[in-house]
């Protein structure tokens, strides 16, 4: 058995409240780390069919590697790099690319907060044992033109970005950006929020 573990130079908080919202959301969720030189990029999976990411400085114990997001976030609490087994066939398919994306236009934070507010309140008339339906979570809510082309947000992009708390609140700090970043590589399209990373994939399958 390969136990995984994880070294954080910086950007440990930020990490702990994403894989913590995620393991919330989904006790199954998975995490995947990709290595960029100094940088780790952390991605979960979502209830929503969509990935989340975040950047942190420090090194993963092996390129590529799967765990569970529970352990990991119990690993971040306790403070300890080892974080539990490799689980490297839960992951449902390829990452996004490392680059590649070309941005399209930015989107007010106040927009995706108006919508999200929409959305939740559709999704608690209309959910059924299951949550919310899919004809909900696949309609797009925004679509985004720009030189680069055409990228469309469905809800349930802006609903992993509110459910994770990657936009910021009333309260956050000024210097907190108040807009999302959408770009487009291919099949994927990516928002950045100023918390983390959020990406789907236009084709069928989920990754």
């Amino acid at each position: 058995m390969i136990i995984e573990s994880l070294r954080i130079l910086d950007g440990a908080p930020g990490l702990q409240s994403l894989i913590g919202r995620a393991a919330d959301l989904d006790a199954s969720a998975s995490v995947r780390f990709r290595q960029l030189g100094q940088w780790v990029d952390v991605f979960v999976t979502t209830p929503f069919q969509v990935v989340a990411s975040r950047r942190i400085e420090g090194t993963a114990s092996r390129d590529g590697a799967v765990v569970s997001a529970v352990e990991l976030i119990d690993a971040l609490r306790a403070g300890a790099q080892t974080i539990g087994p490799a689980r490297d066939p839960n992951w449902p398919g390829a990452l996004p690319p490392a680059e590649g994306f070309v941005l399209v236009d930015n989107i007010p934070v106040s927009v995706v907060r108006e919508l999200a507010d929409k959305g939740q309140a559709l999704a608690r008339q209309f959910s059924g044992p299951l949550g919310p339906p899919a004809s909900l979570l696949d309609q797009t809510v925004i679509t985004v033109e720009g030189e680069a082309g055409t990228a469309e947000i469905p809800m349930r992009m802006i609903f992993t970005c509110t459910s994770l708390g990657l936009i910021p609140g009333f309260s956050a700090p000024m210097d907190i950006p108040r807009h999302l970043r959408v770009s487009v590589a291919g099949r994927w399209v990516r928002v950045d929020a100023p918390f983390g990373t959020v990406y789907r994939s236009t084709r069928l399958s989920l990754f």
